[in-house]
């Protein structure tokens, strides 16, 4: 089999492998200080065959101890190894450096190997397998975990052993640590109110074999899950916990947890996930078939797989392209036939939710780490659907932090922290909890300041009901604004098609002021509404052309001029201004391309436009969002745009463009983009086919006249990138030419605002 395994990957597997044993050995050192069966690393240090030491004393462990979740995997990974010096000096090695380990006590914090795992995975991008960061869990779990969100009484251990949480794709359970902190941390508080004494062994006993569910498709996370749940009271014994590897692909096909959208149950071989052909033995034999159940859970906590059905983010792209197939083929037809509330293109993540659905109960809680994008993707649509039909949104948590807009490991994508209600009908969510959106400033670096941060909402009171009142609640770590909390009506915010503004801006009067802009209004800061603005979806004054893979199948590049002029690429050095002429030239393509249809050119090039819209832009580096050229083009990452016939004039081509490059409009704008990855954004055909512009029809003709004039002054002038707009004189002038014709007032502090947002110059607040 290695001959299939390139260097990469077999130096993954041994990082992986040693990171699990030596796992291994830092809780058998502890486990020794609190059970005198069980030797210490010195004493095994002492024979001179280590591995048969290890596997023996291990083997010693699983029958007469159990603790099975950690040593099993650990000893099926050194009984596999050679017996030779090099991997006797390797095993010593691995146990002086747990000794080192477990001598510091502060190494031995909330999932450090968890930390170490994620570092070591090289397989992440294809698994989509990034994990939460400690912070990040700490403030989502205390916010789900809210003492008064259930009606449990958290002192009575009896009652608690009924409550059930379960993390779907836990990975190495770093949510699930910290769900195990929150729950204990109301059973302490709820104990000391009732006057009774905790008991913290009984605690970890009940968290570790009724309360926690886990599971994953790596034996390894698994692994490591098991042994940061029982480091939390190693002294405590346990006879089970509910951590499970399930398969992953194989001649089934199988697709891990997604599996239980087929029913509750699920067969394996064991915990960890042996393939249901293979046979696996332990210390006792070959195991029994056993069934994985997922029970019906209070809250369902993930952050799951982000992969997706595009290239360069394969749906179950660590898999052979056949496999690969089979397995994209099975998960198909199971949406398709569970008429499930999720979109494939959306990724992995909106399956995932969907199965969460199907296990929540009523008024039981779903927290979620989850791409950004669900807030206004155009896949996530079905997802916000069903949220929107079976939840109360509760809290909607985003960083505006350059520095981390992500809340997991090892990426940058922009994130957010999700916690949902689980209703069983609309009449049954309750109208006294607004939907809380933190936007924060700060990225909390460590638990303490996640801890901070939820303290300092939890002793503050909610500001009104956007967009009443004024202002926003701020959140200070000590002296320093980390950031700001608005709340929102979920009757009314539940009727949206999409949820980006509640975390669209860091600054909060961005935020109110996009809000009205987008109700015809303009609201300025200290003043309240000043003017209004006549506005009409996009699509009522003509369509958008062919998107960019659409073209790349019916076209290449030409070297020569042909009939088809393109507008092609963007490149911040040369694009500066609102007037463009064509850069490149196409030619139809006689042959599809491997693996794509082939599209007709009478399909695409009637659809070209002389008014460019971007699809992808870079906030810090961009400098135009709208073109216009002297004639039609078709552009591989930009979207063509031709008005009907009957609005078709220069007066209105030059108006829309002039208009697109206004700070109203790059405020509107922005408040529905896609945000990938900070300053990386994109916007659907969809979207920007609704995206509110100035009625051009409202306008008369010298209205019109005056926009085009101030288009022809200024088409060719420079405008400065988005971060520079304040100072910017050209795109003063444009902002000018829209309050002179609409009789608004000077709107420059929005200019001066959106200049300054991070997510446009990369610049903390």
């Amino acid at each position: 089999m290695t001959e299939h395994i390139s260097v990469e990957e077999a130096n993954s597997i041994s990082r992986i492998s040693s990171l699990v044993m030596i796992n291994a050995m830092i809780f058998q050192e502890i486990l020794a200080y609190h059970d005198g069966r069980v030797f210490s690393l010195e004493r095994i240090l002492d024979e001179d065959n280590l591995q048969g030491a290890f596997t023996s004393h291990w083997l010693f462990i699983l029958s007469d101890i159990n603790y099975y979740p950690i040593f099993h995997l650990a000893r099926e990974l050194i009984k596999s190894l050679t017996s030779n010096p090099d991997t006797t000096a390797g095993l010593r090695n691995l146990a002086r450096a747990a000794q080192k380990i477990v001598s510091m006590r502060a190494a031995l914090r909330h999932d450090l190997m968890g930390r170490v795992y994620h570092r070591l995975l090289a397989d992440k991008k294809y698994l989509g397998t990034y994990y939460t960061r400690i912070p990040a869990a700490v403030m989502l779990l205390k916010l789900t975990l809210e003492r008064e969100a259930f009606k449990v009484p958290w002192h009575d251990l009896e009652a608690l052993a009924d409550f059930r949480i379960a993390d779907l794709a836990c990975g190495t359970g770093t949510l699930l640590m910290a769900a195990a902190d929150a729950l204990t941390d109301n059973y302490f508080h709820a104990s000391a109110q009732a006057g009774s004494i905790p008991n913290p062994a009984s605690i970890h006993k009940l968290l570790a074999e009724k309360i926690i569910f886990g599971y994953d498709v790596l034996a390894s996370a698994i692994h490591l899950t098991a042994s940061t749940l029982a480091l939390r009271a190693p002294e405590i014994a346990f006879e089970k916990m509910n951590l499970f590897s399930l398969p992953f692909g194989g001649k089934q096909a199988s697709l891990g947890s997604l599996e239980f959208l087929k029913g509750k149950d699920l067969n394996t071989k064991d915990l960890f996930g042996a393939i249901l052909e293979s046979r696996q033995m332990s210390g006792g034999g070959e195991l029994e078939l056993s069934q994985v159940r997922v029970p019906e859970l209070d809250v369902c906590v993930m952050n799951p797989p982000f992969t997706r059905s595009v290239i360069g983010n394969l749906l179950f792209g660590s898999f052979p392209e056949k496999e690969r197939q089979k397995m994209q083929a099975s998960l198909k037809v199971l949406v398709k036939n569970r008429e499930l509330h999720a979109s494939i293109t959306a990724g992995l993540g909106a399956v995932f939710i969907a199965l969460a659905d199907r296990y929540l109960k009523p008024n039981g809680r779903l927290a979620l780490v989850i791409p950004k994008a669900i807030l206004s993707g155009v896949s996530w649509e079905p997802t916000r659907q069903l949220l929107s039909n079976n939840y109360q949104l509760e809290y909607l948590i985003a960083s505006h932090d350059p520095e981390k807009w992500n809340f997991s490991e090892s990426t940058n994508l922009s994130e957010v922290l999700l916690i949902a209600r689980k209703t069983s009908n609309h009449h049954n969510q309750t109208k006294d909890h607004p939907v809380i959106s933190i936007n924060l400033r700060r990225n909390p670096a460590t638990s303490f300041d996640a801890l901070a941060a939820v303290q300092s909402l939890k002793n503050s009171p909610l500001p009104e009901e956007f967009p009443g009142g004024q202002g926003a609640l701020e959140l200070f770590l000590g002296k320093e604004k980390v950031g700001e909390v608005l709340t929102f009506n979920w009757g009314e915010m539940r009727r949206w098609s999409m949820w980006m503004l509640p975390c669209a801006f860091a600054q909060s009067d961005l935020i109110r002021a996009a809000h009205y802009l987008l109700q015809g209004q303009l609201w300025l800061p200290g003043y309240g509404v000043k003017g209004q603005i006549p506005l009409m979806p996009l699509k009522e004054f003509g369509s958008l052309g062919p998107d960019g893979r659409d073209i790349h199948d019916g076209f290449r590049l030409s070297e020569a001029p042909t009939a088809y002029p393109a507008f092609w690429g963007y490149d911040a050095q040369a694009v500066f201004s609102m007037g463009q002429s064509p850069n490149a030239y196409l030619s139809p393509l006689h042959l599809a391309k491997d693996t794509r249809p082939l599209r007709k050119v009478e399909d695409l090039w009637p659809r070209a436009g002389k008014i460019l819209l971007g699809a992808r832009l870079r906030l810090n580096t961009r400098s135009v969002w709208a073109i216009l050229l002297a004639e039609p083009v078709l552009s591989n990452v930009w979207w063509p745009f031709s008005f009907k016939e009957k609005f078709d004039s220069e007066k209105y081509e030059k108006a829309l463009v002039l208009w697109c490059n206004s700070t109203l409009a790059l405020l509107m704008l922005l408040a529905n983009r896609q945000e990938t990855e900070g300053a990386w954004v994109q916007f659907k055909k969809p979207v920007l086919a609704h995206l509110p512009v100035m009625d051009l029809t409202s306008l008369s003709e010298d209205q019109l006249g005056m926009l085009a004039a101030a288009y022809d002054e200024m088409c060719q002038e420079t405008l400065q990138p988005f971060p520079e707009m304040d100072g910017d004189p050209v795109r003063a002038r444009i902002d000018q030419a829209i309050a002179q014709v609409l009789g608004l007032p000077d709107f420059s502090i929005l200019r001066r605002l959106l200049a300054r947002e991070p997510v446009v110059c990369l610049k903390r607040l």
